[in-house]
């Protein structure tokens, strides 16, 4: 596969670390020029996708099902979409509903203390 290699000398990280000059190799591959600038943030967003398929494999439960072909496993990452989402859409229907024992401002007072019985022997 043809693509070019993109050396970028980083002059400052937001984290501190042991060198002050770091060097970041980028790679592209596709019609046209290399462009540092997308590179740059496709390499940025790699963040981002990993930490999607985290939470789509251990909160979403993606890889509990053990599907044996790619439509199953279409069909179950849509199931899981559609599921998570209208749990998100649903979020503000329930936001604050009250039962009629707990509205905002009634409180009982610490429940009544009575002695312990005790048996004379």
């Amino acid at each position: 596969m043809r693509g070019t290699v993109i050396s970028v000398a980083v002059e400052h990280l937001p984290k501190p670390t042991a060198r002050a000059l770091k060097t970041l190799w980028l790679w592209w591959s596709g019609p046209g020029t290399s462009d540092p600038d997308v590179c740059w943030r496709a390499y940025i967003h790699r963040f981002d996708i990993e930490h999607m398929l985290r939470f789509v494999k251990h909160t979403l439960g993606w890889t509990t099902p053990r599907v044996r072909l790619p439509e199953q496993a279409d069909r179950w990452t849509w199931l899981v979409v559609a599921a998570y989402t209208q749990l998100r859409l649903a979020r503000g229907l329930v936001a604050d509903c009250r039962l009629p024992w707990e509205p905002k401002g009634s409180r009982r007072g610490p429940a009544a203390r009575y002695p312990a019985v005790k048996k004379a022997a």
